[in-house]
């Protein structure tokens, strides 16, 4: 049995709270027990009144003759520490908290809310809340919810985890998903998002879980429920909010502005496979073509079928926003389709079967079949404007439409999916036979695409094991980074060549002289370079220096450079300069650390160079990233046109690209403690076969790591 089975499917309730006030909180959830029938016994706790509600009261919990298997605590929140200590010297371990006053107020709400925590897990209480509705387990007729129940809500297979009661009280009104569970866990002090997931996982009841988070508290415990779902095929489709970016911190690496606490938390999400949704209607949508369809797409590709060619210039607009393939067809498509279609039509994808199709039903039916037929295309979408206020003969026509939708529907392999263009509700007669015939039907065109890519992208998900890196650890650097003093160029370069990653060769010079000496070493051309662990971004300060062809050019250089970057920096220390060999051909890239509470460290791939926040080309993941991974992130930007060769330019490296980035993030695993962000920008991705080369480097350490120096110490006593 579950751990969370007697708080979710009790045999027994006492409901502290209930009283003679017929308005009584506790007054509600015995009344929602009893509308639904529930078939367990219900214990009123009250001093003074011999029932409740028609149910016989007890003065107290010892007073109560059977066993109790869970309690509602429908009292205040001053009231809820020794309720608790009541019901567990009672041998009651599960419990449900409504009562706001604690964390959501302030400082004093949230100190006795880590009372009422610490006291629940020393004792071993499955807690629900406090600041929340509660629990209904629809299936099992179980309501521990102190709200109205809905009146219109039906069984069904979705599971609702909502931080949010309102939320609740929102998707459980609507009549267009059947639900298992509703869980409003408020606060979620003791048992959170990631308890009720791990229940849902292996509960009959439920197919799809859909969550509304405010706050993700343990990533680990919610990604092995979230691996639980998967590996019992139920979907999880997730709003999260609280995403927008106003709280982020600002970080000397560019990584810090390219990969934000949401681009952490899409990467954690995509990597268990988890579907991350912007709003209630694409959440809806989502959920109510999981629940609806039991088929699945064996490719990434669609086609649409409606009966207007303006309508679906549109869906092609919407489809490629939201990143839905609309494939060619296959020309055995193409030459049955011409057979189908009247003379006038147009036989490719998205397709119009034209206003013909509305008088001629089998034709339109062939035409679904020949979509469905062909091998590029693994799911087909009808599109047609049915909204509630069609008028009687219009709803006729399409509900003859639908009903050929259904015939199809009966032998089909493939899914088909229904959508309404409009997000309104469709037309009763219309509905009808999409729903005898369990066809899904969604509601707006632009929340039905990303309904329909979920889907896809849901079935293609497959996450990748990763084996331990470990040996790359080398304790010398380890203590290097914990002190949390700053890193040069040159030490940061150091640091990737011992770990396996390439860098430009380079020595620092500390005169005009050495550094024209090092330059003929080196050979021509060389780029000249600020040495200071004060100045992050060179550029910013005149710090460069490209294209030096001679001993003469770099020696004026060297004192130029030194001259302008005190200038602009006087209270920088400066080491000297870094004579660099000058790596041309190739196409600059922004490879890069970040890390981002709760998720841990991760990597960053994009277009790279000294623009690289303004062009925000990149792309993140959670540490660590295989290459076939890493390749995925590259495509997923401009360096992918770029890499291919872009009008007419040489083919670049990309697989040295995507074995950087994956040998970066087993570094950035390994040093996770140590390591706080790091950029690599640019990387130059050189012609195939020679690889991809670093040719600047900054690494910052932990903050907290640094070991205060004594005149800082000094300075905060004073």
């Amino acid at each position: 049995m579950h751990p969370l089975s007697p708080l979710l499917n009790p045999n027994s309730i006492a409901v502290l709270g209930a009283s003679p006030r017929a308005e009584a909180l506790g007054n509600t959830v015995i009344r929602n027990l009893q509308r639904i029938g529930y078939a367990g016994a219900i214990y009123p706790v009250h001093p003074g009144a011999p029932e409740v509600l028609g149910i016989p009261a007890y003065a107290n919990l010892d007073d109560i003759p059977g066993s109790v298997d869970c309690a509602v605590i429908a009292l205040s929140y001053d009231k809820a520490l020794p309720a608790l200590e009541a019901l567990n010297a009672r041998g009651v371990r599960n419990a449900v908290l409504y009562a706001s006053g604690f964390a959501e107020t302030g400082a004093e709400g949230a100190a006795l809310q880590e009372e009422l925590t610490r006291y629940c897990n020393q004792n071993g209480i499955n807690l629900c809340g406090p600041n929340c509705l509660g629990l209904y387990s629809v299936a099992s007729r179980v309501s521990l919810y102190s709200a109205a129940l809905p009146e219109n809500l039906r069984p069904g297979g979705l599971a609702l985890l909502s931080h949010s009661g309102s939320a609740c009280i929102a998707l459980s009104n609507l009549d267009r998903l059947g639900f298992s569970h509703l869980v409003s866990l408020g606060n979620g002090a003791v048992t959170d998002i990631a308890d009720y997931l791990d229940y849902v996982a292996q509960d009959e009841h439920t197919t799809v879980a859909a969550l509304f988070i405010e706050t993700l508290r343990d990533p680990e415990k919610f990604a092995v429920a979230a691996r639980k779902m998967r590996a019992a095929g139920k979907p999880v489709v997730a709003l999260k909010v609280g995403r927008s970016s106003s709280g982020a911190a600002a970080s000397a690496a560019h990584t810090g502005a390219l990969a934000t606490p949401d681009t952490a938390l899409q990467a954690f999400f995509h990597r268990l496979g988890v579907v991350l949704v912007e709003d209630y209607d694409e959440l809806i949508e989502t959920c109510v073509l999981f629940l609806g369809n039991d088929r699945k797409p064996k490719s990434n590709g669609v086609a649409v079928l409606n009966v207007s060619g303006g309508e679906l210039a549109l869906t092609c607009d919407i489809a490629e926003r939201v990143g839905l393939t609309l494939p060619d067809l296959a020309p055995a498509t193409v030459n049955l389709l011409r057979e189908i279609l009247p003379p006038f039509g147009a036989p490719r994808n998205p397709l119009d079967a034209t206003g013909v199709a509305v008088f001629d039903i089998d034709m339109y039916g062939a035409c679904l079949r020949a979509l469905l037929a062909d091998p590029a295309i693994s799911l087909v979408a009808i599109s047609q404007d049915c909204p509630s206020t069609l008028g009687k003969d219009q709803a006729a026509t399409y509900r003859r439409l639908v009903q050929a939708v259904a015939k199809v529907n009966a032998d089909a392999a493939k899914p088909i999916v229904f959508f309404n263009n409009i997000s309104d509700t469709i037309h009763p007669a219309v509905l009808e036979p999409l729903n005898e015939a369990s066809v899904p039907s969604l509601c707006g065109m632009r929340n039905a695409l990303r309904a329909i890519g979920h889907l896809i992208d849901h079935h293609a998900h497959a996450e990748v094991k990763h084996t331990s890196v470990g040996h790359l650890r080398d304790e010398q650097w380890a203590e290097r980074l914990a002190s949390g003093l700053p890193f040069t160029e040159r030490e940061s370069k150091a640091f990737l060549a011992d770990h396996g990653i390439a860098v430009t060769r380079e020595q620092l010079a500390t005169n005009a002289d050495d550094a024209a000496s090092a330059a003929k070493r080196l050979g021509f051309p060389v780029v000249l370079k600020i040495d200071s662990e004060d100045i992050p971004h060179k550029t910013e300060v005149g710090g460069v220096v490209l294209n030096l062809a001679s001993e003469a050019e770099v020696a004026t250089a060297f004192d130029d450079l030194i001259a302008r970057v005190r200038k602009h920096m006087p209270q920088a220390h400066i080491n000297g300069a870094l004579v660099q060999q000058q790596i041309d051909k190739g196409i600059e890239a922004i490879v890069g650390i970040a890390t981002h509470k709760p998720f841990g460290p991760g990597v960053l791939v994009g277009s790279g160079g000294v623009l690289v926040e303004l062009v925000k080309d990149a792309t993140f993941d959670i540490a660590p990233v295989t290459t076939r991974d890493a390749s995925s992130m590259i495509a997923r930007t401009r360096l992918a046109d770029l890499t291919r060769g872009f009008r007419g330019a040489t083919p670049a490296d990309r697989e040295a690209l995507a074995e950087l980035v994956s040998r970066l993030s087993e570094v950035a695993i390994v040093y996770a403690d140590e390591l706080d962000a790091m950029d690599l920008n640019p990387v130059s991705v050189q012609p195939i076969g020679k690889g991809a080369i670093v040719l600047d480097a900054l690494i910052i350490p932990k903050a907290d790591n640094k070991t205060p120096s004594a005149t800082n110490i000094e300075e905060a006593q004073t």
